[in-house]
């Protein structure tokens, strides 16, 4: 893990600081060229999900995004929004270790300047991170990127969450999420993140995630408590698509 994080990562939270570390192998490629190079890190997907009994192409990178977020996601989180310290995590500055999977960065960041917003701390995390990958996947595997960026909205609650209900102080990190999640646009760029979450609908008092993240296609996994493809959720999800059809057809005219 990265020492900067270690006071945080300790006990049972220890697996959730060991999958981001500083790199001990500078000869390795970066993410960026692992994307251009497409069959490592396209072969290393598969094999995984296949060992997990996953059939689907489209499964494969979906359920191994959504572990991949919970892997990453703490220490982003920590580091930006707790330790108000800025990571290096574009994709051509950090590298995929492709046999632990453990994302490996040069540095332990640096600090951000006082007062700065939350585009200005997760701008790379969005846009030269995430982006790249959600890019990735949908083209080597035909998964939809409105699923990525729907599981990445998924993560970002969960784990905010439960990283805030152990600290003294969340506010501040809380309030990234928030702003992450409903400020439509950074520095002229559409949010994708605030376009997921818009996707989502109630349902019996529960909020309904817009996307599927396939998470059932895994033997040993069922339908997540969210999912839209619930039952129980498919006629309010109909009504759901009508309203927002019928929102966007409207703005637009």
């Amino acid at each position: 893990m990265l020492p900067t994080l270690q006071p945080f990562f300790q006990g049972p939270f220890r697996e959730y600081g060991e999958a981001v570390t500083l790199s001990q192998t500078p000869d390795l490629p970066t993410l960026s060229h692992q994307f251009a190079e497409v069959s490592a890190l396209k072969s290393a997907i598969t094999r995984w999900a296949l060992h997990e009994g996953i059939d689907s192409p489209r499964a494969h990178a979906s359920v191994w995004h959504m572990r991949y977020c919970v892997r990453v996601l703490p220490t982003m989180l920590l580091s930006h929004s707790v330790l108000n310290r800025g990571l290096s995590i574009a994709a051509q500055d950090v590298q995929l270790c492709l046999v632990t999977q453990r994302l490996m960065l040069r540095t332990c960041g640096q600090p951000f300047t006082p007062g700065s917003s939350t585009g200005a701390k997760y701008h790379p995390m969005i846009f030269a991170h995430f982006a790249p990958l959600h890019a990735f996947l949908s083209t080597q595997f035909g998964i939809a990127e409105r699923v990525l960026w729907s599981n990445l909205v998924f993560r970002l609650r969960q784990i905010s969450t439960t990283v805030a209900n152990v600290l003294p102080d969340a506010s501040g990190l809380l309030q990234d999420v928030r702003t992450l999640l409903h400020r439509d646009c950074w520095q002229d760029q559409p949010n994708p993140l605030f376009g997921a979450q818009r996707n989502e609908y109630m349902a019996s008092g529960k909020r309904v995630r817009g996307a599927c993240c396939l998470l059932h296609a895994h033997p040993h996994k069922d339908y997540c408590g969210d999912c839209p493809k619930r039952p129980e959720f498919m006629a309010a999800r109909k009504t759901a698509r009508k309203q927002m059809a019928c929102s966007t057809k409207s703005f637009s005219q």
